[in-house]
């Protein structure tokens, strides 16, 4: 009697650590995220463009290429990532948020609110238009390479983990999308537009922008980190 008693406490235990594991927040995180290449865990701190990029790599097959924290003559903030390919090129700006992001194309900043509990009220911060920040970008691109035909595309990429709860962008050429949208969105994107550059093309844009990539030092690489 006393062994079925133990065995049946042991049972009753083991059920109870698989119920408690399904339900706990850990895991339902790791369901959230289980499309996500393994290779690409990460948080707010250290999302950037090494993530798109992973993302995005398809894209060197068919002759793009990438070009990383690029400062243009003139301009004081780099450009995260710069993606040459067939049907023009692609701005990026990475946003480290959160939460809930809302905003408009016409706004001076917009909003992450985080949820800090039941019953209680979200955490909200402001932060730039990251819109307005990429078409600068773009337009500091256009400027550089004096090519008015190049068609030129501005992406905001945000960690999946945000929720997009009211974004409205009018500019076709503007996409404001999560980490695990932005391949997708940049398929459908070089899909429409057909081939605008040449391979050759590429290549001579490439040479022009590189000699502009921050190259950081063992001190850089640190400060990177930290960020």
């Amino acid at each position: 009697m006393i062994e079925k008693t133990v065995v049946f406490i042991i049972i009753f235990c083991l059920i109870v650590m698989f119920l408690a594991d399904i339900i706990s927040p850990n895991s339902i995180r790791g369901r959230g995220r289980q499309n996500m290449p393994a290779a690409l865990p990460y948080d707010v701190h250290d999302f950037c463009a090494y993530h798109s990029h992973i993302v995005l790599t398809p894209f060197e097959k068919g002759g793009a290429r990438f070009l990383f924290d690029c400062l243009l003559p003139g301009t004081e903030e780099p450009i995260e990532m710069i993606m040459l390919a067939r049907s023009g090129i692609y701005v990026f700006e990475h946003v480290r948020a959160s939460g809930w992001i809302s905003g408009m194309e016409s706004n001076e900043q917009w909003t992450e609110k985080i949820q800090m509990g039941y019953g209680r009220k979200p955490h909200e911060e402001k932060f730039k238009n990251p819109v307005t920040v990429v078409e600068e970008k773009a337009a500091n691109v256009k400027e550089a390479l004096k090519l008015e035909n190049t068609l030129i595309r501005s992406l905001v990429v945000f960690p999946e983990f945000c929720l997009l709860n009211n974004i409205k962008v009018i500019n076709p050429n503007v996409r404001v999308v999560t980490l695990n949208q932005l391949l997708p969105a940049v398929v459908t994107l070089n899909n429409k537009t057909g081939i605008n550059l040449t391979q050759r093309d590429i290549n001579a844009i490439y040479n022009e922008l590189v000699k502009y990539e921050l190259v950081p030092d063992d001190e850089g690489d640190k400060e990177l980190e930290v960020q």
